[in-house]
């Protein structure tokens, strides 16, 4: 995998990731036509246009969205796979049950000519998480196998990022089986043990009344805050609080995981909502004053988080961001393929 730090760079160098970044919010679907409109023949016309669709389909459009789908396809290419994924989505929306299946299986098809090497378990993912969403539960649980199949054929090399996707598919297998009646083997009971562990300590954690992060002191009913350090100053912040460095790491990518589990565990303990609150050090420091609180107590922290997403709403990012929109963390890249990818979660 290459580094955090020099992908992100390199995204946010693209003309189209400074489209996003430029606007300071989430893009519309409009928006995203007009930039591939006047950007004809660029590597990055195809990314816009996907996202569009995407963006389309959230709106309720899926036959448009099924019409910027297949423009995208005709490019080839990785963001091909994408609106491919997006075509068999869309089709299940439209409740073209055949054709969504004739397209599910030619996509498996051309996976399947690929050498396992080289196969991206993203689309498998994907695949899975779109069936289970049209309560297709057999079709994913085929997905979810083939993508287990294609992680065993490349043991001999495994990674990060591969481990992850796997522990997500096991997951995600053991689920499918208990819908469709099928016992679970023994992976699927390791898999199913660990995310309930891991569940359970963060409940005991979150729940905690003694330093509670959240708005409603009600177990049953809570809004979970999460507040993040802007990423221009992240360096300051470790600099102004050196002892911080043991909870946020050194660099911003080992930081962003850490607040991608922090909001993603306030969503699996049944927050209702997770927001998320971008904090830059100078209104941090200008509010610890004005309050009279001690900038380097942690309960502070939590103070303004709560505070600035009272005062300033709009400000305020529900989280998770749609996979396909840009990501909460400034990259520049989609939130699939940064901080919503399996291996930050």
């Amino acid at each position: 995998m290459n580094d955090a730090s020099t992908a992100d760079t390199k995204t946010v160098s693209t003309p189209y990731a400074a489209f996003l970044q430029g606007l300071g919010r989430e893009p519309s679907a409009d928006e995203c036509r007009r930039w591939a409109a006047e950007h004809v023949g660029t590597a990055e016309e195809p990314r816009a246009l996907s996202d569009a669709g995407w963006y389309t389909a959230r709106a309720g459009r899926p036959e448009a969205a099924l019409t910027l789908f297949r423009r995208v396809v005709e490019f080839g290419g990785e963001f091909a796979r994408d609106a491919q994924v997006g075509i068999v989505d869309q089709l299940y929306a439209l409740d073209r049950e055949s054709e969504a299946d004739q397209a599910q299986h030619a996509l498996r098809a051309e996976l399947d000519t690929q050498p396992a090497a080289f196969t991206d378990l993203r689309v498998f993912d994907d695949m899975v998480e779109v069936l289970c969403e049209h309560e297709q539960h057999e079709l994913a649980l085929t997905w979810c196998q083939a993508g287990l199949d294609r992680i065993a054929e490349t043991n001999d090399t495994p990674d990060g990022e591969t481990d992850e996707y796997r522990h997500g598919l096991l997951i995600d297998r053991g689920f499918l089986r208990g819908e469709l009646g099928i016992p679970l083997d023994e992976d699927d009971l390791a898999a199913e043990a660990e995310a309930n562990a891991a569940l359970t300590s963060f409940r005991a954690l979150v729940h905690d009344k003694s330093d509670d992060p959240f708005h409603g002191r009600d177990a049953e009913a809570y809004d979970g805050i999460v507040l993040r350090w802007a990423r221009e100053d992240f360096t300051a912040v470790r600099e102004r609080w050196p002892e911080s460095s043991v909870h946020y790491g050194d660099e911003y990518a080992t930081y962003t995981a850490r607040i991608q589990r922090e909001a993603r565990g306030y969503d699996e303990s049944g927050a209702a909502h997770v927001h998320m609150v971008t904090a830059t050090l100078a209104d941090f420091e200008a509010y610890a004053q004005r309050t009279g609180q001690d900038p380097a107590d942690h309960k502070t922290r939590q103070h303004y988080g709560e505070w600035h997403h009272t005062i300033h709403p709009d400000q305020t990012l529900t989280w998770p961001p749609a996979r396909n929109g840009p990501c909460w963390c400034e990259s520049g890249r989609k939130y699939k393929k940064c901080c919503g990818t399996p291996a930050k979660n």
